[in-house]
């Protein structure tokens, strides 16, 4: 290999994708060598600080002792309580839009007989009073 490892060719180092002719430029050219190595030594320090992080996260009480108990037994009392008083209130709101569909369907067949007539219920009167031809 005649240039140094491009960027990329050192990323794919550090993601373990080593070829034969890449292997050789690293032993033999001691710039390349020591990017490799700095930057594994960079990701070492990153991983070691990442599972300490990790490693003093993972100490926590557990939640369901004693007193930490409480807060959540009242969430779920509260919960409890107030799908009880929620649901008959739901029950009776569909209960009524029901009834108001019903209504407003009722109005609207007597709207539509109105409509549909041939002649106004004022003048029905007069209606009766003259024959209708329809050949004039």
């Amino acid at each position: 290999m005649n240039s140094h490892l491009t960027p990329e060719q050192v990323s794919n180092w550090m993601a373990g994708e080593r070829q034969a002719p890449e292997l050789l430029h690293v032993r033999e050219c001691p710039r390349c060598r020591a990017e490799v190595e700095r930057l594994q030594a960079a990701l070492s320090v990153f991983g070691g600080a990442v599972r300490n992080w990790s490693d003093r996260q993972s100490v926590t009480k557990p939640v369901w002792n004693g007193r930490r108990a409480r807060p959540f037994r009242l969430a779920w009392i509260v919960a409890a309580v107030l799908l009880v008083v929620a649901l008959p209130i739901y029950r009776v709101d569909r209960l009524r839009k029901a009834e108001r569909a019903r209504a407003d369907e009722a109005l609207l067949v007597q709207v539509d007989a109105s409509v549909s007539r041939a002649v106004a219920a004022p003048m029905e009167p007069l209606a009766k009073l003259m024959t209708w031809d329809e050949n004039k």
